[in-house]
């Protein structure tokens, strides 16, 4: 079984880990957490690798310009029953916090910028003011 510590210390986000066991080794909140378990479960997806899991969370960088409805639909978590944007930015926040190393650390930044990219094209204004609150 693999242990968390073997988990952050790979860097490579294309190895296949136990679902349950990469989810709690990132430490999200309890609920989050938990709900992210629900839709791993739901999906019958018993491993996935730390790109899979971004996945879930933002689509990779792209080149094409998403309208507002097609950039959030194209999330899956969003998806899963009781995963509100509360939990939504939660689990963000700690994918953004977590170390688990710089090839995770680096293809999860590019989400992040194409994540900011997208909110400042569709509603600046709430972008900007979300960001000096």
């Amino acid at each position: 079984m693999a242990s968390i510590k073997s988990i952050h210390d790979t860097n490579n986000i294309d190895v296949k880990w136990p679902s349950e066991k990469l989810v709690d080794s990132i430490g999200f909140p309890t609920r989050a957490g938990n709900r992210i378990k629900d839709y791993l479960n739901d999906h019958e997806i018993e491993s996935l690798n730390f790109r899979e899991l971004m996945d879930l969370f933002l689509p990779p960088a792209s080149k094409h310009q998403k309208t507002e409805s097609e950039f959030w639909s194209s999330i899956p978590i969003l998806n899963q029953p009781q995963f509100g944007i509360y939990l939504y930015d939660s689990a963000l926040l700690t994918l953004t916090e977590a170390e688990l190393g710089s090839a995770f650390r680096e293809e999860w930044m590019l989400r992040i910028y194409s994540l900011k990219l997208h909110e400042l094209r569709h509603c600046p204004a709430k972008a900007l003011e979300r960001d000096r609150a």
